[in-house]
Protein backbone atom coordinates (compact mmCIF):
# COMPACT_ATOMS: atom_id res chain seq x y z
CA UNK A 1 0.00 0.00 0.00
CA UNK A 2 1.40 3.42 -0.93
CA UNK A 3 1.79 6.20 1.61
CA UNK A 4 -0.96 8.14 -0.20
CA UNK A 5 -3.35 5.18 0.17
CA UNK A 6 -2.53 5.01 3.88
CA UNK A 7 -3.21 8.73 4.25
CA UNK A 8 -6.53 8.39 2.38
CA UNK A 9 -7.70 6.05 5.16
CA UNK A 10 -6.30 8.07 8.07
CA UNK A 11 -8.40 10.43 10.15
CA UNK A 12 -7.91 14.11 9.28
CA UNK A 13 -6.11 13.24 6.03
CA UNK A 14 -8.96 11.41 4.31
CA UNK A 15 -10.63 14.76 3.53
CA UNK A 16 -7.64 16.16 1.63
CA UNK A 17 -7.31 16.20 -2.16
CA UNK A 18 -5.28 13.60 -4.03
CA UNK A 19 -2.90 16.39 -5.02
CA UNK A 20 -2.33 17.36 -1.37
CA UNK A 21 -1.85 13.73 -0.32
CA UNK A 22 0.64 13.17 -3.15
CA UNK A 23 2.70 16.08 -1.82
CA UNK A 24 2.39 15.06 1.84
CA UNK A 25 3.45 11.47 1.15
CA UNK A 26 6.92 12.81 0.28
CA UNK A 27 7.25 13.85 3.95
CA UNK A 28 6.53 10.32 5.21
CA UNK A 29 8.52 7.33 6.40
CA UNK A 30 7.20 3.89 7.39
CA UNK A 31 8.54 2.24 10.56
CA UNK A 32 7.81 -1.01 12.36
CA UNK A 33 7.77 -1.72 16.10
CA UNK A 34 7.31 -4.79 18.28
CA UNK A 35 5.16 -5.28 21.39
CA UNK A 36 6.48 -3.16 24.26
CA UNK A 37 8.64 -0.88 22.08
CA UNK A 38 8.44 2.77 23.01
CA UNK A 39 7.68 4.93 19.96
CA UNK A 40 8.26 8.23 21.73
CA UNK A 41 8.63 9.47 25.27
CA UNK A 42 6.82 12.20 27.16
CA UNK A 43 8.90 15.38 27.04
CA UNK A 44 10.84 14.49 23.90
CA UNK A 45 10.89 16.88 20.98
CA UNK A 46 7.95 16.01 18.72
CA UNK A 47 9.54 15.78 15.28
CA UNK A 48 6.77 13.67 13.72
CA UNK A 49 3.04 13.23 13.39
CA UNK A 50 2.21 9.50 13.42
CA UNK A 51 -0.45 7.45 11.62
CA UNK A 52 -0.99 3.92 12.92
CA UNK A 53 -1.19 1.67 9.86
CA UNK A 54 -1.24 -1.68 11.67
CA UNK A 55 -1.60 -2.72 15.30
CA UNK A 56 -2.43 -0.58 18.30
CA UNK A 57 -0.58 1.89 20.49
CA UNK A 58 -0.97 2.69 24.19
CA UNK A 59 -0.61 6.32 25.21
CA UNK A 60 0.72 6.44 28.77
CA UNK A 61 1.81 8.70 31.57
CA UNK A 62 5.22 7.39 32.57
CA UNK A 63 5.59 7.77 36.31
CA UNK A 64 9.05 8.93 37.44
CA UNK A 65 11.22 6.19 38.92
CA UNK A 66 8.85 3.40 37.89
CA UNK A 67 8.83 0.93 35.05
CA UNK A 68 5.95 1.58 32.67
CA UNK A 69 3.03 -0.83 32.67
CA UNK A 70 -0.36 -1.08 31.04
CA UNK A 71 -1.85 0.37 34.23
CA UNK A 72 -0.54 3.81 33.26
CA UNK A 73 -2.34 3.66 29.89
CA UNK A 74 -4.56 6.66 29.34
CA UNK A 75 -5.80 5.58 25.91
CA UNK A 76 -5.30 2.84 23.32
CA UNK A 77 -5.34 3.88 19.69
CA UNK A 78 -5.77 1.56 16.68
CA UNK A 79 -5.17 1.55 12.92
CA UNK A 80 -5.87 4.62 10.76
CA UNK A 81 -5.68 6.88 13.81
CA UNK A 82 -3.27 9.73 14.40
CA UNK A 83 -1.02 10.20 17.43
CA UNK A 84 1.66 12.75 18.23
CA UNK A 85 -0.49 15.86 17.87
CA UNK A 86 2.09 17.71 19.94
CA UNK A 87 4.19 17.87 16.79
CA UNK A 88 1.73 20.47 15.48
CA UNK A 89 1.69 22.78 18.51
CA UNK A 90 4.48 24.70 20.22
CA UNK A 91 6.58 23.89 22.17
CA UNK A 92 6.62 20.71 20.01
CA UNK A 93 7.07 18.22 22.87
CA UNK A 94 5.19 14.97 23.32
CA UNK A 95 2.81 15.12 26.29
CA UNK A 96 2.50 11.33 26.70
CA UNK A 97 4.63 8.30 25.90
CA UNK A 98 3.54 5.83 23.21
CA UNK A 99 4.08 2.05 23.29
CA UNK A 100 3.26 -0.69 20.79
CA UNK A 101 0.69 -2.94 22.50
CA UNK A 102 0.23 -5.57 19.77
CA UNK A 103 2.69 -8.09 18.35
CA UNK A 104 3.73 -5.49 15.83
CA UNK A 105 2.86 -1.93 14.94
CA UNK A 106 3.48 -0.27 11.61
CA UNK A 107 3.58 3.49 11.72
CA UNK A 108 3.66 6.17 9.06
CA UNK A 109 5.65 9.15 10.37
CA UNK A 110 5.36 12.63 8.86
CA UNK A 111 8.10 15.19 9.21
CA UNK A 112 6.60 18.02 11.28
CA UNK A 113 8.47 20.90 9.70
CA UNK A 114 7.74 19.86 6.13
CA UNK A 115 4.07 19.19 6.91
CA UNK A 116 3.56 22.52 8.68
CA UNK A 117 5.39 24.41 5.94
CA UNK A 118 3.18 22.80 3.30
CA UNK A 119 -0.02 23.54 5.23
CA UNK A 120 1.08 27.15 5.73
CA UNK A 121 1.86 27.56 2.03
CA UNK A 122 -1.49 25.95 1.08
CA UNK A 123 -4.04 27.61 3.37
CA UNK A 124 -7.14 25.85 1.99
CA UNK A 125 -5.55 22.47 2.63
CA UNK A 126 -4.29 23.69 6.01
CA UNK A 127 -7.76 24.88 6.98
CA UNK A 128 -9.32 21.56 5.96
CA UNK A 129 -6.68 19.57 7.83
CA UNK A 130 -6.76 21.59 11.05
CA UNK A 131 -10.57 21.71 11.06
CA UNK A 132 -10.57 17.91 10.93
CA UNK A 133 -7.88 17.79 13.64
CA UNK A 134 -10.01 19.96 15.94
CA UNK A 135 -12.97 17.61 15.48
CA UNK A 136 -10.65 14.68 16.14
CA UNK A 137 -9.25 16.18 19.35
CA UNK A 138 -12.76 16.98 20.56
CA UNK A 139 -13.93 13.46 19.81
CA UNK A 140 -10.96 11.88 21.60
CA UNK A 141 -11.48 14.14 24.61
CA UNK A 142 -15.15 13.17 24.75
CA UNK A 143 -14.22 9.48 24.60
CA UNK A 144 -11.69 10.00 27.39
CA UNK A 145 -14.24 11.87 29.44
CA UNK A 146 -16.75 9.02 29.14
CA UNK A 147 -14.16 6.38 29.97
CA UNK A 148 -13.07 8.31 33.09
CA UNK A 149 -16.55 7.94 34.54
CA UNK A 150 -19.04 10.48 35.78
CA UNK A 151 -17.26 11.08 39.09
CA UNK A 152 -13.94 12.30 37.75
CA UNK A 153 -13.23 15.63 39.48
CA UNK A 154 -11.19 16.84 36.50
CA UNK A 155 -13.70 15.96 33.83
CA UNK A 156 -16.95 16.45 35.74
CA UNK A 157 -18.96 19.24 34.09
CA UNK A 158 -22.24 18.75 35.95
CA UNK A 159 -21.77 21.92 38.05
CA UNK A 160 -20.23 24.03 35.30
Amino acid sequence: MSYREILQQAESFHLLSDEALSTIEAFCDLRQFQRGDRLFKEGETAHSLWVITEGAVDLRFDLPGRETTGESTLSSVAANRIIGWSSLIRPYQYKLSAYCNTDQCRMLLMDREKLLDYLYENPKTGYCFFSAMLRLVGSRFETLQHSAGDRSPILDTADA
